[in-house]
């Protein structure tokens, strides 16, 4: 045996090793072992004729670094796959591609998602930090998915329609884009004969119709939700700030009125940093602002996790609706553009504040004034 190919050995044994300790860890009764040139899963497992047999099983990877993560993801599927069926399933998760009599191929959502992220991860890369937060990205459009649904291009379809309405209150071009790239590479590699039609759909932007609040029913809203240990300085930062639910996991107050914050925005690449101002500009210090207090923190770009960041503020805006039925936490961002535009904000600033294009601005917050703002804009001038 060469050297190199000696090193790859031991390395692939040390990383077995590793990864047979996080899975006693997690509580998992299993354990990976290289045979035959190939990882294979050690365990007792039940199988359908209801008998529980300590055997063997291939994960079908070979034996080599850059299976050795992959092994630890199969091995999970098939964890997860017999909690779900009581069984060893037959055929395994990860070969999980019946064709019907019309030559379609009948996968469910979430076995072509495990097998995407097999493929996503079976290549060389000099930069695995990046190709992480890469597929963090992805992984945030496909959770969009039903996991129990069988993969179709009509239903993959349906769900770019549906998951490219922004809640900012309009369908938005580059997620409608995105949401192809991620969709077609999905269906592709699924090997959906049709997976081309995707292409055909187009969105129309279309701004959608948002919840008026009153700046004074508002900041009634900071006064009783400031103390709740969870979600109280998540709400008052975006009522004051304006920025995005997932924006305020990273937000840092100013004395000043200001504040920084990463912009969120569903796209290739780093979070980037960007300032923001409070209105009215004396309530972060009425409200203590600057003691932060919430459940999960982004301090830097590298850190954002949007699957972690999506259960946070999926559970907020439920709690929210308890608190104010009436209200999404898109419509306190809402509000804040709004009160920009009553107070005589420059657009460009507003916008910028927002993390916004003037041009997104303008369509979807200039669009949505009505009389009683400019009725508020006259007062406050005279």
């Amino acid at each position: 045996m060469s050297s190199s190919l000696k090193n790859q050995r031991l390395r692939t044994i040390e990383m077995i090793s590793s990864i047979n300790k996080d899975l006693r860890a997690k509580g998992h009764k299993l354990t990976l072992e290289i045979l035959k040139e190939g990882i294979w899963m050690r365990g007792t497992f039940p199988f359908k004729n209801g008998i529980k047999k300590r055997t063997y099983i291939s994960t079908g990877l070979k034996a080599d670094p850059k299976s050795a993560p992959l092994a630890e993801i199969r091995s999970i599927a098939l964890l997860t796959a017999i909690k779900e069926t009581g069984s060893v399933p037959d055929p395994l998760p990860w070969e999980n591609k019946k064709v019907d009599k019309s030559g379609y191929p009948k996968i469910l959502v979430k076995d072509a998602i495990l097998q995407l992220k097999e493929d996503f991860f079976g290549v060389d890369t000099k930069n695995p930090i990046s190709r992480n937060n890469t597929w963090k990205t992805m992984e945030y459009g496909l959770l969009k998915l039903n996991p129990d649904a069988y993969l179709t291009t009509d239903y993959l379809a349906s769900m770019i329609i549906e998951g490219s309405k922004n809640p900012e209150g309009s369908t938005m071009d580059n997620t409608k884009k995105k949401l192809k790239q991620y969709y077609k590479r999905l269906g592709n590699l699924a090997g959906l004969p049709d997976i081309k039609n995707l292409d055909k759909i187009e969105v129309v932007y279309e701004t959608a119709p948002r919840v008026t609040t009153d700046l004074g029913d508002l900041l009634e809203l900071t006064e009783e939700a400031i103390n709740h240990p969870r979600y109280g300085w998540l709400t008052c930062c975006m009522i004051i700030y304006g920025c995005r639910p997932s924006e305020t996991l990273s937000l840092i107050p100013k004395e000043n009125g200001s504040a920084k914050v990463l912009t969120i925005k569903k796209k290739k690449g780093l979070p980037t940093w960007r300032t923001t101002m409070a209105l009215p500009h004396d309530y972060p210090k009425k409200l203590n602002l600057f003691e932060i207090n919430r459940p999960l923190s982004f301090k830097k770009p590298e850190d954002f996790d949007p699957v972690a960041s999506k259960k946070i503020t999926d559970q907020w805006g439920r709690w929210i609706k308890k608190l104010r039925p009436e209200l999404t936490l898109y419509d306190l961002r809402h509000s804040w553009a709004r009160r920009s535009i009553i107070e005589g904000v420059p657009s460009g600033l507003a916008s910028r504040c927002l993390g916004h294009s003037i041009t997104v601005f303008e369509k979807t917050y200039l669009e949505t004034t009505d009389e009683k703002d400019i009725d508020d804009y006259i007062n406050r001038k005279n």
